[in-house]
């Protein structure tokens, strides 16, 4: 089996899934208060992600438990109608590259998988959409039916993405060296060198770097 590893925030999306989310949580005119509360919220961390004062597997955390709570008192199905709803307007910034390469990997027989610290939820529908075969994202809790936005998220980043693809993988069945993965971030470097054919998609500096040194491919285009 060949396995195509796929990232979605700057990889698949050429932004950050949060930003976006937010722009089509407005879009579909729903509730600004609930917006309000997350904006306030999450900005002040953005913005210090932006600068370079937070990098991103500390900016990661605490940002999604800022943007937990624009769900408040959403069901399971509400959710997954804002992310069907949504998808349209994200799918407008995918990344033409991969989309492209994703047909090609599909017609390969390869295994293809989401593997991403966005929502689960919001990965299924896009995997939907897309044909791919399985997702490991983030998590959202319910309780009773209900988002549970006090409870602290387990975000699937850095190392716990590779941890999370070992639980999902038979291992030994995998031909790695015959497998991709895209990613554009250095948090995704221990994922990226474990297949034969890494694939910078958009690169920070950090990852840029690294992918010259050992002579990676490198797809570069602007959103």
């Amino acid at each position: 089996m060949k396995l195509a590893i796929i990232d979605f925030d700057g990889t698949l999306l050429m932004s950050d899934t949060l930003p976006a989310l937010a722009k089509e949580w407005i879009g579909q005119n729903r509730s600004r208060m609930s917006y309000l509360i997350m904006y306030l919220s999450i900005m002040p961390l953005f913005f210090c992600y932006k600068i370079g004062i937070l990098s991103r597997e500390r900016f990661r955390y605490p940002a999604v438990a800022a943007f937990n709570r624009i769900f408040r008192n959403m069901t399971h199905q509400e959710i997954i109608d804002f992310f069907e709803d949504a998808y349209e307007g994200m799918a407008a910034s995918f990344n033409p590259v991969i989309l492209n390469e994703l047909q090609d990997l599909i017609s390969q027989g390869y295994c293809c998988i989401l593997l991403s610290g966005a929502y689960t939820e919001l990965l299924q529908v896009v995997a939907k959409y897309l044909g791919i075969d399985m997702v490991i994202g983030t998590e959202m809790s319910f309780k009773n039916g209900i988002f549970d936005h006090n409870k602290k998220p387990y975000v699937v980043e850095g190392e716990s993405k590779l941890n999370n693809l070992k639980k999902m993988i038979e291992w030994e069945s995998v031909d790695w060296y015959a497998s991709r993965s895209y990613a554009n971030s250095y948090s995704d470097l221990e994922v990226m060198k474990i297949v034969g054919e890494p694939v910078a998609v958009n690169p920070e500096p950090r990852l840029l770097a690294h992918a010259l040194d050992h002579k990676w491919r490198v797809i570069t285009i602007s959103a």
